[in-house]
Parts: C-alpha cells; structure tokens; sequence
C-alpha cells in the first residue's frame, strides 16, 4: 500500500473517533415545567419546608436511551414515569423508550434548606441522557428558595 495513503488513511480514522467521542446529540428534546429560567440559570425552587417539584415532557428521538438524574446529598425522591412510582435517594437511573410526562418530587436534607434560604447556599439537579454511540446531553437546574412576597 502506498505510504501517504495510508497516512491519510489512519489521520481520517483519528479524526472520526475524536467526532464519535466529542459529539453531543441529544437523545430526546426535553420540555419543563415548572422551571424558571432567573440569572442565566435554569432553576427549580425548593419550599422552606424543603421540597421542590418539576415535570419533565420527553419525547425519544432514539428509543431506549439512559436517564440519570443525581440529587444533592441526602435528596429523597419520588418520580413517576409511565404510570410507575419510583422512591429512593440521591440518583435515579431508567431507560426511557416511550415519550411521556415525568414527575420529579424531591425533598432536600433539612441542612440543606438552612444553607439555601440563610446562607445563600447552591446546589444542582444534573440529569444526564445517553445512548452510544453519541447519543448524549446534560442538563444542570440551580435550586433556589422560594421567595415569598
């Protein structure tokens, strides 16, 4: 085989596995309610008594991608998706094929509220969506305590 065709040859498959890794194609457009968009920041406001609520709609451009959705520390939750009720603490993780509404109620840890309201304190929900190759896209919501007028 000739010498500078196989150069080429092996710069063009460097270049295709850096897009395939580097490429972010989200997996299914995502719809919010109940989340407000203050300070260049998505946020999702968190009630003194520390829960907070967000719906998700989710409609799949590829069936069957990986959601994970990770809580502050010590965050309980209860989702449902699909006529399903799912409880736990701190990540959730599914795998979502159908398009649906997903109901997000989380309830953060009580040191938590105290740093949010008192101490102007920060903290995320990430939810993460992947399907490989390079299917894949994050969403960060900043909560915040809700202010009373």
């Amino acid at each position: 085989m000739n010498k500078p065709l196989l150069i080429m040859a092996i710069i063009t498959l460097a270049l295709f596995g850096y897009a395939v890794k580097t490429a972010h194609l989200p997996p299914a457009s995502v719809g919010y309610h109940e989340v407000f968009y203050l300070d260049n920041q998505s946020v999702v406001f968190v009630e003194k008594d520390g829960w907070g609520l967000f719906d998700m709609d989710i409609n799949p451009k590829v069936k069957g991608f990986e959601m994970q959705i990770t809580f502050p520390e010590g965050t309980e939750y209860l989702i449902e998706h699909n006529g399903e009720q799912k409880r736990g603490s701190d990540e959730f993780k599914t795998t979502v094929s159908n398009e649906g509404t997903m109901y997000v109620h989380f309830k953060v840890p009580d040191d938590l509220v105290k740093s949010l309201y008192y101490e102007k304190g920060t903290a995320q929900v990430k939810i993460h969506l992947e399907k490989a190759p390079f299917w894949r896209d994050d969403y960060t919501l900043t909560l915040a305590p809700r202010k009373s007028d």
